[in-house]
């Protein structure tokens, strides 16, 4: 008989120490909640903007360096996709407009469609770019600006349409 009690209250502590890490992980996440939105959630947000308009301005040099061929040791050849520099142009627009409209990612009330215009842009950006230019670097700016829309997206409650 006391054996008995002593396995049941082996297995009860096997249970709680088991289970214990998942309760302890189970936490709410919720950033659709506009009237949640704390100080931190601001933060990151801030960050990703400035982090999407050094980006950007690092691949738009990117862009023109990549185009920039030495032929023979002698000649310059200038093969610049003027197209894709001017679509960063746009997308560091649209990101400048969005960092204005917010008061630099403080009050996100109000710029829905200035978040959706980054996000469509960098998107755009990104299917141009992605397969055209063999370059790491541009493969590393575009991976950096991926990976803060996805930032942008989570605080607006949007989609990436990928």
């Amino acid at each position: 008989m006391r054996n008995k009690i002593l396995i049941r209250l082996l297995m009860a502590t096997t249970l709680l120490l088991l289970a214990f890490p998942v309760v302890a992980s189970a936490q709410l996440y919720n950033r659709g909640n506009r009237d949640r939105y704390d100080r931190s959630d601001r933060r990151d947000v801030r960050d990703a903007m400035m982090r999407l308009n050094n980006a950007s301005a690092r691949l738009e040099s990117d862009l023109d360096y990549v185009g920039r061929r030495r032929v023979l040791g002698i000649f310059t050849l200038n093969t610049t996709d003027s197209t894709a520099i001017a679509q960063v142009r746009d997308f560091r627009r649209a990101v400048s407009e969005l960092r204005n409209a917010s008061n630099n990612g403080r009050d996100l009330s109000g710029t829905y469609d200035e978040a959706r215009m980054v996000l469509d842009r960098g998107v755009q950006l990104d299917r141009y770019l992605r397969l055209r230019t063999g370059s790491t670097s541009v493969d590393a700016d575009l991976s950096e600006i991926r990976s803060n829309l996805h930032i942008i997206a989570d605080a607006y409650n949007l989609r990436i349409p990928y």
